[in-house]
């Protein structure tokens, strides 16, 4: 990637990086751009001064003005990267001026590889041929149609050659530029993915450790209030709160275990994750609350099946964060949990009736639970709904696809 950059030519930008870039190696990229222009230039006025001197022995009046246009012609091409067509033009007039100036085949290719608009490049090209000296000295002493034919073919493929490759060098920088882009923008879709593959992870493990860790712990700070009542009055229920808060830590501690585990784990690790809690664990979920001294029945209608894992989990989880928020909203009520088994769809209501008098909430609320059991009853396919009852209680609803 690096690599295709830095030999990006620039060539739709006028203001361009201050590299000589394009298709070379990535040596000759790293020089300034000025200093490539400039060997050209001083190259091509070389070859012409020793043309110049080569045919006027003389070096006469007439070799010095032909060394000066050839020096202007020379200097002209340090533009040829933003002006194209005008350097080819100040060519074709620089080479009417002295015909032993060495620039024009340079400033052909630089109007096919730095040339905007097509009509401006061959309609230069046609400007060079039909203006230089061969052209107007056989248009002067005009002869026979073949000679004149033979001529323009001759000057044609000697001018378009250079114009030709010049073209092919645009297209190829165009390519590049192509690929460049592409390439860029599939690093900017791959790191957006990631991006979002790794908020997706936060938000499920955040909703795991909220829908499993927190009941545990609404649990465990459940029967500690149980406990401190019945510590003195009835010292038998005390040890089975006591024994039941030591199995619910345990099991919350084995789960949060369990998730740090899978956070620290290396991701090319295949090891599959820890067993995701289904519908087949929904009665021990039902016990557990009524342990926990929350008047919890639990119905089933019609033909229970097992259902694709998403759903079950899903199922699973609306019950138990129902159960997590009458424990700590509605304590001292009834509890009723129904899972209906339809053909199409699996229907789920957890409702609960009003708080017992003098009750007041102990357990902290963050307000996100509901939202997140939205969020992955959404992702299954279904919905759920869930507001106050008429008799003060509370209710929770949520449809689920059975497939």
């Amino acid at each position: 990637m690096r690599s295709l950059i830095a030999n990006f030519p620039g060539k739709l930008a006028p203001d361009e990086q201050p590299n000589f870039v394009g298709t070379r190696p990535a040596w000759l990229a790293r020089v300034p751009r000025w200093v490539i222009l400039a060997v050209i230039s001083g190259f091509v006025f070389l070859l012409s001064v020793w043309s110049t001197v080569l045919n006027n022995p003389a070096h006469d009046l007439e070799m010095w003005w032909q060394l000066g246009a050839g020096l202007v012609g020379s200097l002209a091409l340090l533009g040829m990267r933003r002006f194209p067509v005008t350097v080819a033009l100040a060519a074709t007039v620089t080479h009417l001026a002295t015909p032993f100036y060495m620039g024009g085949f340079v400033a052909q290719y630089a109007l096919g590889a730095y040339g905007r608009k097509r009509w401006q490049i061959w309609g230069t090209a046609a400007v060079s041929i039909v203006a230089s000296r061969s052209f107007l000295r056989e248009v002067a002493t005009f002869s026979n149609i073949g000679n004149f034919a033979t001529l323009v073919v001759m000057m044609s493929l000697l001018n378009l050659f250079p114009l030709v490759v010049g073209l092919y060098m645009a297209g190829r920088r165009a390519r590049l530029a192509h690929w460049v882009e592409r390439a860029e923008r599939a690093e900017r879709e791959q790191a957006l993915i990631a991006e979002r593959t790794r908020a997706e992870e936060r938000a499920r493990i955040a909703r795991e450790m909220h829908d499993s860790i927190a009941h545990q712990v609404s649990l465990v700070v459940v029967h500690a209030g149980a406990l401190e009542l019945l510590a003195e009055r009835d010292p038998a229920k005390a040890a089975q709160a006591a024994a039941t808060i030591q199995d619910v830590g345990r099991g919350a501690l084995n789960e949060l275990r369990q998730m740090i585990g899978v956070l620290r784990s290396d991701p090319s690790d295949q090891r599959p994750e820890p067993p995701q809690p289904t519908l087949q664990d929904v009665e021990a979920l039902v016990s557990a609350s009524s342990d926990a001294g929350l008047a919890a029945e639990l119905r089933i209608d019609g033909d229970r099946r097992r259902l694709p894992d998403h759903v079950e989990r899903a199922a699973y989880r609306v019950i138990q964060e129902a159960l997590t928020n009458v424990h700590k909203h509605a304590g001292g009520s009834h509890a009723s949990v129904a899972l209906s088994y339809r053909p199409e769809n699996l229907e789920i209501s957890v409702r609960n009736s009003r708080p017992a008098e003098g009750f007041q909430r102990s357990l902290p609320s963050g307000g996100q639970g509901l939202i997140g059991l939205a969020e992955r009853v959404q992702l299954a396919g279904g919905d759920i709904d869930s507001g106050p009852l008429p008799d003060g209680g509370f209710r929770v609803t949520a449809t689920l696809p059975a497939s």
